[in-house]
């Protein structure tokens, strides 16, 4: 049963990769300023070292704070929690549509300990989901804010072309430390949990580690095309100030909710960021229609993870 928890972790690594890391390497690579493979070398590097660098506070508050899974029955809740994640995760990805693992996974724990009648810590719920829905438009704010100021970083096009590569390849690696810092500890929680480790604090193992960040990195080169396409081309026309202003308003935004222990998605708030500048310095190259059928992604998927694992709880609970 262990050596299940395992392989489904490395694919949920995986799955990771093929969404977020897919999504935030299109972003990265557009403007020209990186490669696809550095992008996604950049990223696996991230999931690899920072949540041993940082600390574990989002893999603690998934795999301890909002649901008892040290209780009987625990693991397995866990287990059904992240494949109703994934299930709904890769109906959308499929569609072209990146939508948010994070968002899936917190609704999908959440569910399966109210099916499973596992303890939860409803005023922690309540904070990550609030942090969850609203730290999207947050970082449209300030992405709105930023891009001015950006444009003004970036100068001259044909006279700082150098800079412009220079600021977009820092704002990728910042990003990518926010990813490590947040979002790769998803991966973490399930690990420990997987391994029967301690969850209050979940702690990181190299071994594991690399493991996780081999299958992320898979996962990102095999669904790069597919999404690069959806995000970058028919979404948003990218231009150097809105991907950069993106970059640094989703890291800020992301890097806070990881000393919080709140879980955030890196993908989202990229997106939402990257729509903020776009909006500001040139709303003519935003496509409303690409926009609303990723909103109405966003919106399907915490309450489709929680009602699909909710239903695998209730499986757990007639077991127990």
């Amino acid at each position: 049963m262990e050596l299940l928890f395992v392989v489904m972790a490395v694919a949920f690594a995986f799955v990771s990769g093929a969404n977020d890391g897919a999504t935030l390497a299109a972003m990265g690579t557009r403007t020209g300023a990186l490669s696809i493979l550095s992008a996604v070398l950049l990223l696996v590097a991230a999931v690899a070292v920072v949540p041993a660098a940082v600390g574990t506070n989002v893999a603690t508050t998934l795999a301890h704070g909002l649901v008892a899974f040290e209780a009987r029955g625990g693991r397995l809740a866990f287990l059904l929690a992240v494949v109703s994640a994934l299930a709904v995760v890769l109906v959308l990805t499929r569609r072209g549509l990146p939508t948010s693992v994070t968002l899936a996974l917190n609704g999908a724990i959440v569910g399966v300990g109210v099916g499973a009648g596992l303890a939860l810590s409803w005023v922690t719920v309540a904070v990550v989901v609030a942090a969850g829905l609203l730290g999207p438009f947050l970082v449209f704010g300030a992405g709105f804010v930023l891009a001015p100021a950006v444009r003004l970083a970036l100068g001259n096009p044909s006279a700082g072309q150098g800079r412009s590569r220079l600021l977009q390849r820092l704002g990728f690696l910042l990003q990518s430390v926010a990813y490590g810092a947040n979002d790769a500890e998803k991966m973490v929680a399930f690990m420990a949990v997987a391994t029967g480790a301690s969850l209050d604090p979940v702690r990181t193992s190299t071994l594991d580690q690399v493991a996780l960040a081999t299958c992320f990195g898979a996962g990102a080169l095999f669904a790069m095309r597919r999404l690069s396409m959806r995000l970058t081309e028919q979404m948003v026309r990218v231009r150097n100030e809105n991907s950069l202003s993106a970059l640094v308003a989703s890291s800020v935004v992301v890097l806070a909710g990881s000393a919080l222990g709140l879980p955030l998605s890196s993908t989202q708030s990229s997106t939402a960021g990257l729509l903020g500048g776009t909006e500001r310095v040139a709303p003519q190259r935003v496509r409303p229609q690409q926009v609303v059928a990723l909103l109405m992604a966003w919106a399907a998927t915490l309450p489709s993870a929680a009602l699909l694992a909710a239903l695998g709880g209730l499986i757990v609970r007639a077991t127990r």
